[in-house]
């Protein structure tokens, strides 16, 4: 478990204020303080959602009150509950952070259907967010545009469309595989030579992509 002490160092090194921990994880904010401080004795379950809150924002803790930012890291989300903890840290990093999000080889029937009832809560809170760019390549000839309140979209020639989709946000870039309405896995790496590497060949796909024509031009 982890110590008050490394509690206060991975806020610090996230530059994030009790407030937004608290809310991110759901408990008051004076709590989140008195906890902090040593003042709270809290159960287990309480430090280990903390600690979880961390670690999934790339924080690493170590012996002797150890705290440090994992690199290289690779995460794997498994099943609906999987989707979902990834499509919540997606939205944290936009509403704190915004930056450019990209994300290719796009089927959208397959994330609404993923999301479920989450899905208007997430597009609700992530139209609102600013500073965000948000680009999608799809399928040549599809006409979903299931993301269009906050996103921009282009085609992919159906011969270079593949089934495995990237997503590419700050230092992170994932692999999600459907296996349609069946299973789903997101693999997330957090290595910043590698996501720069696919975010380079996103921009030139990008570039060359289909302007999507608009309704009654086709």
């Amino acid at each position: 478990m982890i110590s008050p002490t490394q509690m206060r160092a991975a806020r610090a090194i996230l530059d994030y204020s009790q407030g937004q921990v608290a809310e991110q994880i759901g408990i008051a904010a004076n709590t989140l303080s008195k906890i902090e401080s040593g003042q709270a004795d809290p159960s287990g379950s309480r430090i280990q959602e903390i600690q979880s809150f961390y670690e999934l924002n790339g924080i690493e803790f170590t012996q002797n009150d150890g705290v440090q930012r994992k690199k290289g890291e690779i995460k794997i989300f498994k099943g609906r509950d999987g989707f979902l903890d990834f499509y919540k840290y997606v939205l944290r990093i936009a509403e704190q952070d915004g930056g450019q999000f990209l994300v290719s080889n796009v089927n959208e029937a397959l994330f609404d259907f993923w999301l479920g009832e989450e899905l208007d809560e997430y597009v609700d809170r992530i139209t609102k967010v600013e500073n965000l760019s948000f680009k999608v390549l799809i399928k040549e000839g599809d006409y979903n545009f299931a993301a269009s309140e906050y996103a921009e979209y282009k085609w992919i020639p159906e011969k270079s469309f593949t089934n495995v989709p990237f997503y590419i946000f700050g230092d992170h870039m994932a692999m999600i595989l459907f296996n349609e309405h069946k299973d789903v896995s997101v693999y997330l790496i957090g290595e910043e030579e590698l996501t720069k590497a696919q975010r380079n060949i996103f921009y030139s796909n990008w570039k060359d992509a289909l302007v999507i024509p608009k309704a009654g031009d086709a």
